[in-house]
């Protein structure tokens, strides 16, 4: 069903509307990522501050943001997005111990040098997809990155089992070009902290596409 007309905003907290979209998007994340992968806690930490959602002082860093598009007619969180900026040391850890295979490549060398802003998960909900709300969703993300700090861009694009990699095109179409692809990228991570991959029913088997910008 398409989407007249939507609204793309940071997920807040501090008032009963915005405790029902945490829990719209943490159901969104968990339905689209895998049971486990995402819990509460650590969305919470993706939430903007009051404070900077009536035009108060931007967050301190880390800077970490969700944001949400939401349907205008039903109010109804149909994709969400998670960004941070990370430091070198964040940057390495993030490719959880594969760093070693990427290290030669000029862009992550000059990523490493500087803050990066990371495209960290992206759930579009499958009665919105095909209407670009995820590029639009991403180049919001990016703006707030490049805002706070961040003076270049990756993401670890998941590479379905079924589906293939639905995120490679997007971020190719915003300036991203494909690094290197990892295989069995979670698997060990999803077995460690016990998180159920939604393409594997199980421990994720699945790759993942390194895009640089």
């Amino acid at each position: 069903m398409p989407f007249a007309s939507t609204t793309i905003s940071a997920l807040g907290g501090g008032s009963t509307s915005s405790e029902q979209r945490i829990a719209q998007t943490l159901a969104l994340l968990q339905d689209g990522l895998g049971e486990g992968y995402i819990t509460r806690e650590a969305l919470l930490r993706f939430v903007a501050p009051a404070d900077e959602l009536v035009g108060g002082p931007a967050a301190c860093e880390p800077f970490q943001r969700a944001l949400v598009a939401t349907d205008d007619a039903t109010q109804e969180v149909i994709a969400a997005l998670l960004v941070e900026v990370v430091a070198a040391e964040t940057f390495r850890a993030s490719f959880l111990g594969n760093y070693d295979l990427l290290r030669a490549d000029p862009t992550i060398q000059r990523l490493e040098r500087t803050p990066v802003g990371f495209i960290k998960s992206i759930v579009v909900a499958p009665a919105a997809r095909g209407q670009g709300v995820a590029r639009s969703l991403l180049a919001a993300g990016m703006q707030a990155l490049a805002d706070h700090g961040a003076q270049g861009y990756y993401s670890l694009a998941w590479v379905n089992q079924r589906a293939g990699c639905q995120l490679c095109g997007v971020l190719a179409a915003l300036g991203f070009h494909s690094a290197r692809r990892i295989e069995r990228f979670w698997y060990q991570d999803s077995v460690a902290r016990g998180y159920q991959c939604p393409a594997c029913a199980g421990p994720c088997e699945c790759a993942v596409e390194v895009m640089l910008r």
